[in-house]
C-alpha cells in the first residue's frame, strides 16, 4: 500500500466512511482502555503512580501518543467532511424528517457531542497533560475530581461520549460492510454496552466529589446484617 493508493483511497466516498469508521472504532477501544486505567485509582495511590511512571518510561508511549493523535485527526476531518456531504446531498426537508426511520437521540446529536468531545478533551489536556505533575499523578487527578466544576465538565463529556459512540460503535460497523441478521443485534448491544460502559468516568469523579466511602459503607451493611 503506498502513498498515492491511500490518497486516492480517502478521496472517494466510500474510502472516508471506511476510514472515519476504523479510526472511529480505534478510538473506542482506546477509551475502554482509558477507562480501566482510571479504574485503578480505586487500587491506591501506589498502584495508579505506578502505572502511570511505566507508561511514561515506556519509549514505545511516545509513538503511541503520536498514532492516537493521528487517529483523532483523522476521524475528525473525515466525519466533518461526511457530515457536510450527506448534509450538500440529502434531500430537501431531510433534516425536519430526521427522527424518522428509527433515529436515536446518538445518530440525531452526532455532530453536536463530537464538538462537546473535542471541547472536554482540550480541556482535559489543559488540566492534567500541560501541568506541573511534582505532586504526584494520584493527587493531581483525585484532586480535580474533588472540584465541583471539574465534575460538572467531566460528567457532560461523559455523557456525550456515551451519547456519541451508542450510535457511532454500530454505526462503524454497518460502514465497514459487517450487516448481517445474525450479528446486527450483537453489534448493536456490544456498542451500547461500550456507551453505557462511558459513563463510569463520570461515576469515577463522583465517587470522588462526594468522597464516598465504600469499605465503611460495606462494613456498616454487615453490622447491619449481623445485627
Amino acid at each position: 500500500m503506498n502513498l498515492t493508493f491511500i490518497k486516492r483511497f480517502i478521496t472517494t466516498s466510500i474510502g472516508r466512511k471506511a476510514l472515519m469508521a476504523v479510526s472511529g472504532l480505534a478510538l473506542g477501544g482506546f477509551m475502554l482502555v482509558h477507562l480501566a486505567e482510571n479504574l485503578l485509582l480505586f487500587k491506591g495511590e501506589a498502584a495508579y503512580n505506578a502505572w502511570v511512571d511505566l507508561l511514561l518510561s515506556n519509549p514505545v508511549t511516545p509513538f503511541l501518543e503520536v498514532g492516537l493523535l493521528a487517529l483523532f485527526i483523522a476521524h475528525i476531518i473525515t466525519g466533518v467532511w461526511v457530515r457536510v456531504e450527506d448534509f450538500i446531498n440529502a434531500p430537501r426537508g431531510y433534516e425536519a424528517r430526521k427522527w424518522q426511520g428509527g433515529r436515536t437521540i446518538g445518530s440525531a446529536t452526532m455532530l453536536y457531542t463530537a464538538a462537546a468531545i473535542l471541547g472536554y478533551l482540550a480541556y482535559h489536556l489543559l488540566t492534567f497533560r500541560f501541568v506541573d505533575h511534582s505532586m504526584g499523578f494520584y493527587q493531581m487527578v483525585t484532586a480535580a475530581f474533588r472540584s465541583p466544576v471539574f465534575v460538572t465538565v467531566y460528567i457532560a463529556g461523559a455523557v456525550a461520549l456515551a451519547l456519541h459512540l451508542s450510535h457511532g460503535m454500530q454505526s462503524a460497523f454497518q460502514t465497514l460492510g459487517v450487516n448481517h441478521p445474525k450479528y446486527t443485534p450483537l453489534i448493536k448491544t456490544g456498542g451500547l454496552l461500550v456507551a453505557v460502559a462511558m459513563t463510569g468516568f463520570a461515576l469515577i469523579s463522583l465517587y470522588y466529589l462526594l468522597n464516598i466511602d465504600l469499605k465503611a459503607a460495606e462494613a456498616g451493611y454487615q453490622v447491619v446484617v449481623i445485627r
